[in-house]
């Protein structure tokens, strides 16, 4: 009983490495190919098991009706998917996955703070009280400290890079990409 609830957490868990994984290969991907192509690439990829999916178990509204009804849903949320990958892609090759990711993450608290808070689009009502606002100001606390951490970016500590990346800069810098 105790994994079934802790299910969920890990599979957050999981999903949590995962994301920082893929920025990292957004960043690399778009420094050869281009922020726009990068994206455009990752949607047809990332459109090819639900499409196989929605083609073997037709919807019960029908696929017609799914489209037309669910258009909203899925522009707004395709368009709000662009804007991540292309500033996760953009800001990890600036100022490195840690410091981004971190921030990233205060900015999910924080959002989710406020859907809590408001119940948006009918999810449960959690008011925010006491102890989860300090919660969230020790996080932000937290992020504060961390970027604090960084080195500058005029030091040479933070110039290195690991030897693959020279290999994806030179591939940049000698156009072929």
């Amino acid at each position: 009983m105790v994994l079934v609830n802790l299910l969920p957490f890990f599979l957050a868990f999981i999903g949590g490495l995962l994301i920082s994984i893929q920025g990292l290969l957004n960043s690399a991907g778009s420094k050869i190919i281009g922020i726009p192509a990068l994206i455009a690439w990752l949607s047809i990829i990332q459109a090819i098991p639900p499409l196989i999916y929605l083609l073997n178990r037709q919807p019960v509204i029908g696929i017609s009706q799914t489209v037309t009804q669910g258009f909203k849903w899925y522009a707004v949320s395709g368009v709000i998917g662009v804007i991540v990958v292309a500033s996760l892609s953009f800001s990890i090759s600036k100022a490195g996955a840690l410091s981004i990711f971190v921030v990233l993450v205060l900015g999910q608290i924080i959002g989710s703070a406020l859907i809590d808070q408001i119940g948006l689009f009918g999810t449960p009502i959690k008011p925010m009280n006491g102890m989860k606002l300090l919660s969230i100001l020790l996080i932000v606390l937290g992020v504060f400290l961390l970027l604090k951490s960084e080195p500058s970016a005029n030091s040479n500590q933070s110039k290195s890079q690991h030897p693959a990346n020279n290999e994806i800069n030179q591939t940049v810098a000698s156009g072929n990409h």
